[in-house]
């Protein structure tokens, strides 16, 4: 097992930074999912990792040993990418011992970690047929194999699942975590599938526009996001983000945004009285009210629904424009109709409109 040190690693090309003094370090044997759009910089740090581009400032440390200067071989790392790119004129057994043979290992024992690997990723039918008639989904089954073949250190994950269908998804996820686990290599990976990083990731580093700005475990990250920016980016939907204002009242504050008026007393949001806000309410924290004493209530008009299986994402018209969105259980309330919901004060989050949190809980 190794460690992943990053200090104050920029990437600078024609100009444009790719990457904006991160400071990152993974545990040995750790999961860590570097997670944000697309051009957020999530591929640019892996690659300096790898020692594929050099950084423009910073260092890189390894298992405690700099090696910011060092070429790709000299570290003991494997990585993959989601264009699964493999040798095309060798079949999928001798794809995945490459790495082996290229180090001299001995053939009785590049057999043996093939056949294990093919076990871990469902490749025994496939071993002996060539890349071209594989589907992407099985490219990728086969190029993981080969990252993991070779046992390193340290395993990089570059949107390796981005082509893959989604059932396949959840069973090499299962498949990847027991591999990894099994190994106790450390894993770096890189992806926009807020799904595969909250499966996988131990910690979840939030990637935008080059800069750093949320590490953390998945559910602090969901839970106590950072800023506007990752409230949004976070859910399936992202969080509703209503412009607001804290004003004062004959005691404590009123927070009104939108359909929202909700009084506090909590000093954190007594401190913003007077100030311009945005309201965060997830989708998942808002449910249909029912109570007639519920403390908050929210009442618009339904303007769409989308049935999802077990819930069901309502649209409500929050004026000016803006949707607010809930999930809630089937059945559905219908279109054009007043809907009341209400969510629970601890669970409505205040943003600063430039962007960085300011109180979780109301």
């Amino acid at each position: 097992m190794s460690t992943i040190e990053l200090f104050g690693v920029s990437l600078v090309r024609d100009g444009h930074v790719l990457l904006d003094a991160i400071d990152l370090s993974v545990a040995a044997g750790e999961r860590v999912v570097v997670l944000g759009p697309s051009g957020a910089g999530k591929s640019s740090l892996l690659r300096v990792v790898a020692g594929l581009d050099a950084p423009s400032a910073g260092e890189i440390h390894l298992g405690g040993v700099d090696v910011t200067a060092a070429p790709p071989g000299a570290r003991d790392i494997s990585m993959v990418n989601q264009e699964a790119s493999l040798q095309p004129h060798l079949d999928v057994a001798h794809n995945v011992g490459f790495p082996l043979s290229i180090h001299h290992v001995p053939t009785a024992e590049i057999e043996e970690r093939v056949q294990a690997e093919a076990r871990a990723f469902s490749l025994q039918r496939l071993l002996r047929r060539r890349p071209n008639t594989l589907s992407a989904g099985q490219r990728h089954d086969v190029a993981l194999a080969r990252s993991l073949v070779r046992r390193g250190a340290i395993l990089l994950l570059d949107e390796p699942l981005a082509r893959v269908d989604a059932r396949r998804k959840d069973e090499l996820l299962r498949q990847l975590l027991a591999v990894q686990q099994g190994y106790g290599v450390t894993l770096l990976a890189a992806t926009n599938d807020q799904r595969v990083a909250m499966s996988l990731a131990e910690r979840i580093a939030v990637l935008d526009g080059g800069r750093l700005v949320q590490v953390g475990a998945p559910t602090e990250v969901f839970e106590r996001p950072a800023s506007a920016f990752v409230a949004a980016f976070l859910g399936s939907p992202g969080m509703n983000l209503l412009p607001g204002r804290v004003r004062e009242a004959v005691s404590g504050v009123r927070i009104d945004a939108g359909p929202l008026r909700v009084r506090s007393f909590a000093p954190a949001v007594t401190d913003l009285a007077g100030r311009e806000v945005l309201v965060g309410l997830r989708p998942s924290d808002l449910r249909p009210c029912t109570a007639d004493d519920a403390t908050v209530v929210i009442e618009e008009v339904v303007v769409r629904t989308a049935f999802l299986g077990a819930e069901v994402e309502v649209g409500l018209d929050a004026g000016s424009g803006t949707e607010l969105i809930a999930l809630v259980r089937v059945p559905p309330p219908s279109r054009g109709a007043l809907f009341r919901l209400t969510i629970d004060p601890s669970r409505i989050h205040l943003f600063d409109p430039a962007g960085p949190a300011l109180a979780h809980g109301v």
